[in-house]
């Protein structure tokens, strides 16, 4: 299984920049890249986002596309990056 990074869709990523901006954070502080991977040339990519600021880091599933973006926006409201 070959792992590379791979760009993340614009309409994901404006999500993500949209919910750290409705957190009240600044965009500039977040770094999200994305990681993509394959089992054989048939399969559906496998896809993850990881995240990360000075105080902490998450990865995300993006395999089915941007529900990752609700899942970091719930942790931005809970407190999980500062």
């Amino acid at each position: 299984m070959l792992v590379h990074r791979t760009p993340i869709p614009q309409g994901e990523f404006e999500a993500f920049q949209s919910a750290i901006r409705a957190s009240g954070r600044d965009p500039a502080v977040f770094k999200a890249q994305m990681f993509e991977a394959r089992c054989s040339a048939n399969d559906s990519p496998m896809r993850r986002v990881h995240v990360v600021t000075q105080q902490a880091a998450a990865q995300y599933d993006a395999s089915t596309g941007s529900a990752w973006t609700q899942s970091f926006a719930r942790h931005l409201a809970r407190g999980f990056f500062g």
